[in-house]
């Protein structure tokens, strides 16, 4: 019998109705004769909520406490989906992050996964039951109630898929699946079929609508992920992991044009050594960076340009900030073999009069830093050029 993991992000579950529908599409999955393990997310927009609850009763609330809270958004989702479908008929549980084996570091709002002790589920899935589990947290060695972060569910997915060894990952959400670029900017963007990890780790990391650490995750256990909407049975979505034929050996294959905004861009004559050890200090993470004419040029994101302008201001040093960044980036396999592709850039750059603040690449990824203002013009000029005509 044949295990999928399900994740249903809060969007899928934003109200009684929309639970009941998911309710609906696991029962079918479960008659189907799979055994089903589902993630939940907290419903709609109750993570916010309860941020926001916290901020209006102290001014700084204390991360274990934090945590606590933040927690009770999942264990509302996954008690409703398993009202629901004990309602229909279908023996279901409900499981916080802790109950389900889920072990983590002690990083109170950041805690990575280190291993899963899946004993209590595999034991109710025996029983033919459909389990439910919280995702975004888990509990440390301590004892202590942990969360994940910002789209912890994807992670908590793709985790349990890998230790329950799968047949594949399904991550449920409002839209059809991965595209060539946001549909809300570009109206060609095209639905991905299929993608590579590679790809689809570099499209998330971005600004694709997808964690990044999940999937890290599913790339270093191989675990089959799909990503589609929750709300059909159509068959669209974007397979990722999946076996993919190529017939090409080398070539360069533009993907999609991912954007990102809510970054701060900094040039300052700081030495990168002493950048660097600043950014480890603050856990920040120090990803877009350049060299040159004696200054360090990078970006930030806009939670962490206080602490770096503070920085900056007690290391004395002069520094320029540019507020209100974006990046926008093409993205695909072998993009190092292109001697189009740097050209082409900076000439539509150039012709649209955007600023280029910071440019940088790899093998997967060229990456330009524009004013916000640029964003949207850049992301759909690339997308005709390198997608829609072709490079």
């Amino acid at each position: 019998m044949a295990l999928i993991v399900q994740k249903y992000g809060g969007s899928s579950l934003a109200s009684p109705k929309h639970i009941q529908i998911a309710a609906d599409r696991i029962k079918n999955l479960r008659l189907s004769g799979a055994e089903v393990v589902v993630v939940v997310s907290a419903m709609g927009h109750t993570t916010d909520h309860l941020l926001k609850l916290a901020s209006k009763t102290v001014k700084s609330p204390p991360s274990r406490e934090l945590d606590m809270l933040l927690t009770a958004g999942e264990r509302v989702s996954m008690s409703l989906l398993a009202m629901s479908l004990q309602e229909r008929k279908v023996p279901a549980i409900s499981f916080t992050g802790s109950q389900s084996g889920i072990m983590t570091t002690s990083d109170h709002s950041q805690a990575k996964i280190l291993e899963i002790r899946p004993q209590r589920i595999q034991e109710e899935l025996q029983k033919g039951k459909v389990v439910i589990i919280a995702g975004f947290q888990g509990v440390s060695l301590e004892k202590e109630i942990t969360t994940l972060g910002r789209g912890g569910s994807d992670t908590t997915a793709v985790a349990l898929a890998a230790a329950l060894k799968a047949e594949r990952c399904e991550i449920l959400t409002d839209v059809d699946g991965i595209f060539s670029a946001d549909p809300r900017l570009v109206s060609k963007a095209r639905l991905f079929e299929s993608l590579s990890y590679d790809e689809c780790l570099e499209l998330a990391s971005l600004g694709a609508k997808m964690q990044p650490r999940s999937i890290e995750l599913a790339k270093r256990f191989q675990v089959k992920v799909w990503i589609g909407p929750s709300h059909n049975n159509l068959g669209r979505g974007t397979k990722v992991g999946f076996e993919d034929k190529e017939t090409e050996m080398e070539k360069s294959s533009i993907k999609g044009i991912a954007t990102k905004e809510g970054f701060h861009y900094f040039s300052t004559p700081v030495d990168l050594k002493s950048l660097a050890s600043f950014f480890k200090e603050t856990g920040f993470n120090l990803r877009f960076v350049s060299l040159g004419a004696g200054r360090t040029n990078f970006l930030c994101e806009e939670s962490q340009a206080f602490d770096v302008r503070e920085f900056l201001k007690k290391s004395r040093l002069d520094f320029i900030e540019h507020e209100k960044v974006a990046i926008v980036s093409v993205v695909g396999e072998g993009l190092s073999n292109s001697k189009e592709l740097l050209p082409k850039c900076l000439s539509i750059l150039s012709s649209l009069g955007a600023q280029n603040l910071l440019l940088t690449s790899n093998t997967l990824s060229l990456t330009v830093a524009v004013p916000l203002e640029f964003k949207t013009q850049l992301t759909q000029v690339l997308h005709q050029e390198m997608i829609e005509k072709g490079l």
